[in-house]
């Protein structure tokens, strides 16, 4: 096999139709060299300014790029080494420290959660059905989303990190979204949970569950995957934080992978942007860094060389092979359900993510695992097919649809490899 270790950073900076190229290095292979130019003219003609992908089998990274500026004001370049947030692909770290604590024998995924958590928490449309751990894992446990009953009462689930005076200038789409999460103030996990599940709390209403029984329709909801990290955090006698540290970064040596920003090197992640007029390919502005209470299910920062670390990991232990997990776990990891509502069975695309669920990874017809991640400023993505034993990653500081280009380019890269 052809391992291909292409490192590329290619600065874009786009004045009208022009490209600044900052620097190249590459190791040549057809391949590498087709995606190569695919994702340069791609980063000539996206409103993206950064982005990096990679390319992943058993044993490590075959190809890495980087594209445009990690902050456009100051010149930073987007290198591979780049931290960035993955938003909801941090459910697959996720899902990796449940199964850790079944395999230690603390916990069974049957169980139902009100036989784990101080509080109960119960569908009111179905009181006497329990909602198991494996239904947060799957997203059938009949919990959704709704993130703006706390605005109603001068509240938010969201909170800024670096707010200031400069922001105001924002357009007013965006700066609605500043508004709202200036009234967000950091709260424990715990907490956050209570305030949407317990009757009279702060946040709660009927509507945050579905009028389905737990267990038998699909919902993808962040705040039952905050639930699951509370079951972890409960069953270990550690914070999230430290869970998951001990049993995926530090395993693996992620020494780039955190949490929260204030536990990485400053100057060493990505700023965040959005664009001035979301109808239109037009200019973007710097947005706020902001925190998710449902931080386990939101909050990972990473870069491309741990990322994919973590990526050869789950390839490995989906043949067996893992370090992470036992043989016996890492099948329970990547087995999709059966019997679900809710999926869109009659798209067979590779990277249809509405196929199926395993534990937190989506399951495409043609068996391809995967998961995306997006919200203002980021959009990622993380995938493995089972069938050439490798994957590809990327992520972007721009929420942008043309985004899903990228992981078309590098599915394609991934399938021809050699």
């Amino acid at each position: 096999m052809l391992h291909i270790r292409l490192f590329v950073i290619l600065v874009i900076l786009i004045i009208g139709y022009g490209c600044h190229e900052h620097q190249t290095t590459v190791k040549s292979s057809p391949q590498a060299d087709s995606l190569t130019n695919q994702l340069k003219a791609f980063a000539q003609s996206s409103p993206i300014p950064g982005f990096a992908v990679g390319v992943v089998n058993e044993e490590g990274l075959l190809y890495e790029a980087a594209f445009g500026w990690a902050d456009q004001e100051k010149k930073i370049p987007f290198t591979p080494e780049t931290i960035h947030a993955v938003a909801s692909v941090s459910k697959t770290f996720l899902a990796v420290s449940v199964l850790k604590l079944v395999e230690e024998g603390k916990l069974k995924l049957d169980e139902p959660i009100n036989d784990i958590l101080p509080f109960p928490i119960i569908n009111p449309h179905f009181p006497n059905t329990p909602i198991r751990v494996k239904h947060l894992l799957n997203h059938t446990s009949s919990i959704i989303d709704d993130a703006f009953i706390p605005y109603y009462i001068g509240e938010a689930d969201i909170s800024l990190l670096n707010d200031s005076k400069s922001f105001d200038s924002l357009p007013k789409h965006l700066l609605l979204d500043v508004q709202y999460y200036r009234m967000g103030k950091k709260i424990s996990l715990e907490q956050y949970i209570r305030n949407y599940t317990q009757k009279g709390a702060r946040w709660y209403t009927d509507s945050t569950f579905l009028n389905k029984e737990p267990g038998t329709s699909f919902e993808y909801s962040n705040l039952a995957a905050s639930i699951a990290a509370l079951v972890v955090e409960i069953k270990s006698g550690q914070s999230f934080r430290d869970y998951s540290r001990h049993v995926i970064f530090e395993p693996l040596h992620l020494t780039h992978t955190a949490w929260d920003y204030d536990s990485l090197p400053r100057n060493s992640y990505s700023k965040l942007y959005a664009q001035e007029d979301p109808a239109t390919d037009s200019t973007v502005r710097e947005f706020p860094f902001h925190y998710m209470m449902s931080y386990p299910a939101s909050e990972m920062k990473t870069n491309i060389p741990d990322l994919a670390t973590f990526l050869s990991e789950m390839i490995r232990g989906y043949n067996g092979n893992g370090k992470l997990l036992s043989k016996e776990m890492y099948k329970q990891l990547f087995q999709p359900v059966t019997g679900i509502a809710g999926f869109d069975t009659k798209d067979s695309s590779r990277f249809n993510s509405h196929f199926s669920i395993a534990s937190f990874w989506s399951v495409a017809a043609t068996g391809h695992r995967m998961h995306f991640g997006g919200r203002t400023g980021t959009y990622a993505f993380i995938y493995f097919n089972p069938k050439t034993n490798r994957g590809g990653i990327a992520y972007a500081n721009l929420r942008h649809d043309s985004f899903g280009k990228i992981l078309e380019m590098v599915g394609k890269m991934e399938e021809v490899v050699r």
